[in-house]
């Protein structure tokens, strides 16, 4: 009786089980270009997303993203906010530039991944990103990521310093994914045991 029973109860632990697993991708980096004053520009790049996240059957229970915003420049407070798409046009090697009267039609359902804020020249700005939208990103081949930016101050050294650029450094993404242990009951079913 004993048996029977351990092996009708089995198969339902066994579907109902699954492993956690931390994953971290490699880091990966991109450089923004700015070329706007006063007036915000918002450019679109491409980020491939590493070969360890894409085509993956998990289930996706946390996910955050670290990296360094960085301004090189030595002269430039640059103010600049982004915005996660998983639709885009631009490429790698090809950025899209828009403004605020001709935003792309996928910009009102992208999301928004670091709010607006300055960057003070030659800094580094650690940020930390909580979004729903980073669980959407796993599985995909390629992600976008919509950079408003412009120049807001100027201080005291080379006002030519060309070419202007934001750098999102050391992009990595943080997530804790479940792999349900999906066709084992059948080794542990009643004629397995």
């Amino acid at each position: 009786m004993r048996r029977h029973l351990l092996a009708l109860l089995c198969p339902l632990l066994l579907t109902a089980c699954s492993a956690d697993v931390s994953v971290d991708t490699p880091p990966q980096s991109v450089a923004i270009p700015v070329t706007s004053v006063a007036r915000a520009i918002h450019v679109e790049v491409a980020v491939d997303m590493p070969e360890e996240t894409q085509s993956l059957d998990v289930n996706v229970k946390e996910i955050t993203a670290d990296l360094t915003v960085v301004n090189p420049s030595k002269t430039f407070t640059l103010k600049s906010s982004a915005r996660l798409s998983l639709t885009g046009t631009a490429t790698p090697d090809e950025p899209k530039f828009y403004s605020d009267s001709n935003l792309p039609p996928y910009y009102a359902s992208s999301e928004e991944l670091l709010p607006q804020k300055e960057f003070a020249p030659n800094s580094s700005t650690p940020v930390l990103v909580n979004s729903p939208t980073l669980a959407k990103a796993i599985g995909k081949e390629r992600i976008w990521i919509i950079v408003s930016n412009t120049v807001t101050e100027a201080g005291v050294g080379n006002p030519l310093e060309l070419p202007l650029e934001l750098r999102l450094e050391n992009i990595v993404l943080h997530a804790v994914v479940s792999k349900p242990f999906e066709g084992l009951e059948g080794a542990l079913g009643p004629s397995g045991l």
